[in-house]
């Protein structure tokens, strides 16, 4: 899955000011426009995958407040983000290549992060749809499990089958042989 990064996102605020962003997320949903940004959060993840990999990569989560009553106004505009992050900047330096994440929840939708699936302008609106993450197999050419380049749409609606070798990582043996599940390493 493919994901934003921090500086495909500012470019967007550099270039579009007046133009007010907008959230979609789970079965079209759009979080209340009367939303409020509450946190610039940069995270630097590190691990160690189940073929013994080591990675690390930077991820800027913004904490998105939706009010309890939706109250019919503009969204936030781009340039108040823009203007915000002036402030943050100032504080924390968010690397280019960091990966952007939403993290929002609601009295229907626990709080969770969400990654960007997708990003357009729709008439005065800078609409950003969200999209949970998937697990993947790093490791995926040593455990014998398929590598997800796949648009995340399409795994969530295909039936994948898990061809475990006897050289894999992550071979069990004695599964059954319809649809195996993975082992770790």
């Amino acid at each position: 899955m493919k994901s934003l990064t921090w500086m495909e996102f500012k470019k967007y605020l550099e270039l579009y000011p007046e133009l007010q962003l907008k959230f979609i997320y789970q079965n079209n949903q759009q979080i209340y426009p009367n939303y409020h940004i509450t946190e610039f959060k940069l995270a630097t993840i590190e691990s160690v995958d189940c073929g013994g990999n080591l990675d690390t990569w930077k991820e800027i989560i913004l904490q998105v407040l939706e009010p309890n009553e939706n109250i019919e106004t503009e969204s936030m505009s781009l340039k108040k983000i823009s203007n915000i992050y002036a402030k943050v900047s100032k504080a924390i330096s968010i690397p280019e290549n960091a990966i952007l994440r939403i993290e929002f929840g609601n009295s229907s939708s626990a709080m969770r992060q969400y990654f960007v699936s997708d990003i357009k302008i729709e008439e005065t609106n800078l609409v950003v749809y969200l999209i949970d993450g998937a697990t993947e197999c790093k490791a995926s050419s040593k455990c014998g499990l398929p590598k997800l380049d796949k648009d995340i749409k399409q795994i969530a609606n295909e039936n994948l089958n898990i061809q475990l070798t006897s050289s894999s990582c992550c071979n069990t043996s004695g599964l059954k042989k319809e649809k195996e599940s993975a082992g770790c390493c």
